[in-house]
This record gives C-alpha cells, sequence and structure tokens, in this order.
C-alpha cells in the first residue's frame, strides 16, 4: 500500500526590515532625475534674474519718459511754439482765395504782357508779380489795370528793365501790391 507522505514544507520568512537591492536602471533613472533637477533650477534662476532684469529697466524708463514729459527741455517749448506758427501759417494759406487772386491777376486789358511769377506775403497781404511787356506802354495798361480792381490797393512800379539781349527789346517789370482779401 502506498501511502502518501506529504512532503514537509518549508517554513516561510517575511522581513519587512530588510533592505531591497537596488539595481543598476533605478541607479541610472535616480541620477538623471537629479541632474535635470539641478538643470531645470539653474534655468528656473536664470529666468528669474532676466525677469527681475526686464522690470528694472521698464521702471527704469517709465521714470525717464515721465521726467521728459513733467520738465521739457527749454529748446523743446521753443521748438514746439515754432511747429505750432508754421501749423498755423500752412491753414492761413489753405484757407486764402488763391482762386481770386490768380483770376485777378490774369485777368486784364492787357494782352502784350506775360506773368513770369506771382509771389505773396500773406501776413503784410502784399503781393509781388514779376511780368514781361512787349514795350513800356502795355506795362503802364497793365499796372493802371491792377489799380483799378478792388482786389488790389497801393499798387506800385517797383523795378522795370529792358531785355536788351531779345531783338525785340521787352520790358521785364515788378509790380508790389496790398491785396485786400476777401475771406
Amino acid at each position: 500500500m502506498n501511502t502518501y507522505k506529504p512532503k514537509r514544507m518549508r517554513a516561510l520568512t517575511l522581513d519587512y526590515r530588510r533592505q531591497p537591492r537596488a539595481s543598476w536602471v533605478g541607479i541610472a533613472l535616480l541620477i538623471a532625475s537629479a541632474s535635470g533637477a539641478v538643470v531645470l533650477g539653474s534655468q528656473y534662476a536664470r529666468i528669474v534674474e532676466q525677469a527681475a532684469q526686464a522690470e528694472a529697466d521698464i521702471r527704469e524708463h517709465g521714470a525717464a519718459t515721465r521726467k521728459k514729459v513733467a520738465a521739457p527741455a527749454a529748446g523743446d517749448v521753443q521748438k514746439v511754439a515754432l511747429e505750432v506758427k508754421h501749423a498755423r501759417e500752412i491753414l492761413l494759406q489753405l484757407g486764402m482765395p488763391w482762386n481770386d487772386l490768380f483770376a485777378s491777376v490774369e485777368r486784364g486789358e492787357a494782352p502784350n504782357v506775360a506773368l513770369l511769377r506771382v509771389e505773396s506775403d500773406i501776413d503784410k497781404q502784399r503781393l509781388k508779380i514779376s511780368a514781361e511787356a512787349k514795350d513800356i506802354g502795355a506795362m503802364v495798361d497793365y499796372l493802371r489795370d491792377l489799380e483799378g480792381r478792388p482786389t488790389f490797393a497801393d499798387v506800385y512800379l517797383q523795378s522795370h528793365q529792358f531785355q536788351q539781349q531779345d531783338p525785340q527789346h521787352p520790358v521785364r517789370f515788378v509790380i508790389t501790391a496790398t491785396w485786400l482779401v476777401r475771406r
């Protein structure tokens, strides 16, 4: 008869106090993690330093800008005043009735007169007309015609000169007048 005899079991021992053995993969992961943490920490410190420097630059620039706005230099005030004066002159010129002036200067009973240049001084309401006439009689007729117009006052012959190099000997002349501006 065969009798079954169980084998004796070995006793199971559980020791939780024992330290498990470290594997080389675990050690490599630990070293990689530690070095990554060091690199990230140094980058973070560098970025914090750059941000602090940028904020300081912004504060410094803002203070400098406020100082410039709060206390403009004397030269800046003069420059702005000149620019404002220039802008006013331009606005005044744009508001002038230029078409009326040119029509009044060009209209006339002097077919033998050619206009060369028209200059104006708006502040003084003075007009300077440079022209050329076929002869002295045409020049005088044009001068009298301007004197008779209601848009001009104080019309004077400023200068005249015969053109000797031209075979017809025309007269080049300059007339000044006060322009009575109607706005």
